[in-house]
C-alpha cells in the first residue's frame, strides 16, 4: 500500500500519520512496512528514513526532502553540515545530531502546530484535516492566511505517529497582530525561495553587518550599537508570539541573543537568522539607531577634542563634565590618555605614582596587590593599565604564556611519574591542562603524550573447553533418558545460560552429537 497522494502544503508527517489511519495494520507494522523499524520515531518537521519512504510514493526522495519536511531550512542556516542533512539515508539520530538542535541554548518544546481555520477548509475541500508544512517552523505561531494564532498538539509519546493524530478544526480560533501575521508571511516567503535555490553565496555575519552599517547601526570602528539593536529585536519578537518561548530573546539586554549570528563563528538555530532578516529589512529604520542616548559615531572625536581644550583651560573636572554632558569618570579617562594634568582632590595618584604602578602592572603583579601596596582603590589601577598604551595586551599575553607554563609542566611531570600510563589517563588527571592545551598548542600535546596504545580483543571464554565439558554431561543425560531431550530443556540443566539456544555456533561437537541423536530418533519413529 502506498502513501496517500499529497495535498497542498502537506508535511511527509501528515501523510505518514494517513497512512496508520487507512493502513488497517497497527502502528508497529505499519513503521515496521515504512521505515523498517516498529518502533521508529518520526520527527514533525524533520523526517527521516525518505529512501525507504520514496518507495511507496510517485515521488522521489529529493523532492520529499525539498518539499515536505523543513530539511532545508536547516541546510541553508547549516551550511557546515548541510551533507548530513540531505542525506536520504539518514536515521532520526544523525539527522537531529546533524540538525544541532541539542547544541543550540534555543530549545523549544516538539509539537505540532496548526491552524483552525486552515482544518476547517481543509476539511471542506479534501476530506480531512491535515498538517501544514509551513506551520510547523520552530518559533512560527501565526498563520498568514486567516490572521490567526496557531494551536498547539503535543505529540504522541514513543513515535510521535498514530492512527487518530490529526488537527482539532472544531477548536476556537485566536485573531493575532498584523506583525505576526507579517512575519509569517516573509518566513514562508522565505522557505519557498531556500526550497528553490540551489546555492548560498554569501556569509550571513556579512550581510548582517552590511544591512546594519547602512542604517546606522555600527560606529565608525566597526562596532554593533547593540543596546538599540538588543532593544529593537525584542519589543519585535514581543509581539510574534502569544506565549514565551526559548526561541525569543529573553529580555531587552540579551545581547547574546545575536552576538553569534553577527560574529558568523558558531552555528545558530535557524529561527534566529529569520527573526533577525526580518527585523533588519522589515521593522529596522534609520532613526532608531540615531535616536539612542549616546552620541552620533561622528560626535566622538568632537567630545574628546572639547575635553582635552576645556581640561587645558584650567577647568576642574566637574566643571568639564558639565560642560560637555559626560561623566567625570569619561572626563579623567581622556585627562590620562593624553596626559593632561588636573586638579584632583586627594592629589594622591601623582605622575611618579603612575609609573611605580605601571612598572609593576609590566611585571604581572595582580590589580588587587598593587592597589593594596599603593593604597588605592582596584578601580584606578584598572583605569591607570587600561590608558597606558599597549600594557593591556602585555598583561594578556604574559597571563597566556603562565597559563601555557604551568600546564605544560603538569602534563610533563605526570607523564614523567606514570611513564606507562595512557592518554586517557592523563587526561582524567590533567583534565583542564589537557583541553586547553588541546586548543592553544595541539602540536606540543601530541609530542609529550604516550603513543596511542591499540586495543586487543581478549575472549574471556574458553570456548573449546566448555564445549567439551557440555558435551560430556548432555552425553550422559541422552544415554540415561529413553526419550529425545530437547534444547530448552538440556539448557535448564546446564543452569539455563542460553548456551545451546543462542551459543550454538560456538558449541560444534556438542551440537553435531544432537543433531545425530536427534536424527536417529526420527528413523526410529519412521520405522
Amino acid at each position: 500500500m502506498w502513501l496517500p497522494q499529497v495535498l497542498p502544503d502537506e508535511s511527509l508527517f501528515s501523510r505518514i500519520c494517513r497512512y496508520l489511519a487507512l493502513s488497517g495494520t497497527s502502528r508497529n507494522q505499519s513503521l515496521q512496512c515504512l521505515l523498517g523499524d516498529g518502533r521508529a520515531a518520526v520527527h514533525p518537521y524533520l523526517t527521516a528514513h525518505l529512501a525507504n519512504l520514496s518507495r511507496f510514493t510517485e515521488e522521489s526522495a529529493g523532492s520529499l526532502l525539498r518539499y515536505q519536511t523543513l530539511r532545508p531550512l536547516f541546510a541553508y542556516y547549516l551550511p557546515r553540515y548541510s551533507t548530513g542533512i540531505n542525506d536520504d539515508f539518514a536515521s532520526s539520530n544523525d539527522l537531529i545530531r546533524a540538525c544541532q538542535l541539542s547544541t543550540f541554548r534555543e530549545r523549544e518544546h516538539l509539537v505540532a502546530k496548526y491552524c483552525p481555520e486552515c482544518a476547517q477548509e481543509d476539511m471542506r475541500n479534501y476530506g480531512v484535516a491535515y498538517w501544514h508544512c509551513t506551520h510547523q517552523i520552530p518559533g512560527l505561531w501565526a498563520c498568514s492566511k486567516h490572521n490567526t494564532w496557531l494551536v498547539q498538539s503535543e505529540l504522541p509519546s514513543r513515535s510521535h505517529t498514530d492512527s487518530h493524530f490529526f488537527p482539532n478544526p472544531s477548536v476556537q480560533s485566536e485573531s493575532c497582530g498584523s506583525l505576526a501575521m507579517k512575519f509569517a508571511e516573509y518566513t514562508e516567503l522565505k522557505l519557498n525561495v531556500i526550497r528553490n535555490e540551489r546555492s548560498r553565496k554569501e556569509v550571513f555575519s556579512d550581510l548582517y553587518r552590511r544591512e546594519l552599517k547602512g542604517k546606522g547601526g555600527l560606529t565608525n570602528a566597526g562596532r554593533v550599537k547593540r543596546k538599540a539593536l538588543a532593544l529593537g529585536v525584542f519589543e519585535v519578537s514581543a509581539q510574534l508570539s502569544p506565549r514565551p518561548s526559548y526561541l525569543y530573546p529573553r529580555s531587552r539586554t540579551d545581547f547574546r541573543y545575536f552576538s553569534s549570528l553577527l560574529l558568523g563563528q558558531y552555528p545558530q538555530h535557524p529561527f534566529k537568522h529569520l527573526l533577525l532578516e526580518f527585523y533588519l529589512s522589515q521593522c529596522l529604520s534609520d532613526k532608531i539607531f540615531h535616536n539612542n542616548v549616546s552620541p552620533p559615531p561622528s560626535k566622538e572625536l568632537e567630545y574628546e577634542e572639547c575635553c582635552c581644550e576645556l581640561l587645558k583651560s584650567g577647568l576642574s573636572m566637574a566643571a568639564v563634565s558639565r560642560e560637555i554632558g559626560k561623566s567625570r569618570c569619561y572626563v579623567k579617562t581622556i585627562a590620562l590618555k593624553f596626559k593632561i594634568p588636573v586638579n584632583l582632590k586627594p592629589k594622591k595618584i601623582t605622575d611618579r605614582l603612575k609609573e611605580s604602578i605601571a612598572r609593576l602592572a609590566y611585571k604581572g603583579f595582580h590589580r588587587n596587590v598593587i592597589a593594596k601596596r599603593f593604597g588605592v582603590s582596584v578601580g584606578s589601577i584598572e583605569l591607570i593599565i587600561s590608558t597606558t598604551y599597549g600594557l593591556v595586551e602585555w598583561r594578556r599575553k604574559c597571563k597566556r604564556e603562565s597559563l601555557k607554563r604551568r600546564y605544560k609542566y603538569s602534563i610533563f611531570k605526570f607523564v614523567k611519574v606514570y611513564p606507562n600510563s595512557c592518554r586517557q589517563e592523563v587526561k582524567k588527571h590533567c583534565e583542564a591542562a589537557f583541553y586547553w592545551l588541546y586548543q592553544h598548542d595541539p602540536e606540543w600535546l601530541e609530542l609529550v603524550l604516550p603513543i596511542p596504545q591499540r586495543a586487543y580483543h581478549i575472549d574471556r571464554v574458553d570456548w573449546v573447553a566448555r564445549d567439551k565439558e557440555i558435551f560430556q554431561k548432555v552425553s550422559e543425560w541422552i544415554f540415561e533418558n529413553g526419550r529425545a531431550l530437547t534444547y530448552a530443556e538440556l539448557d535448564r540443566r546446564l543452569g539455563g545460560h542460553g548456551w545451546l539456544t543462542s551459543k550454538q555456533h560456538k558449541l560444534p561437537i556438542t551440537m553435531k552429537l544432537l543433531r545425530t541423536h536427534r536424527q536417529q530418533n526420527e528413523s526410529h519413529e519412521d520405522e
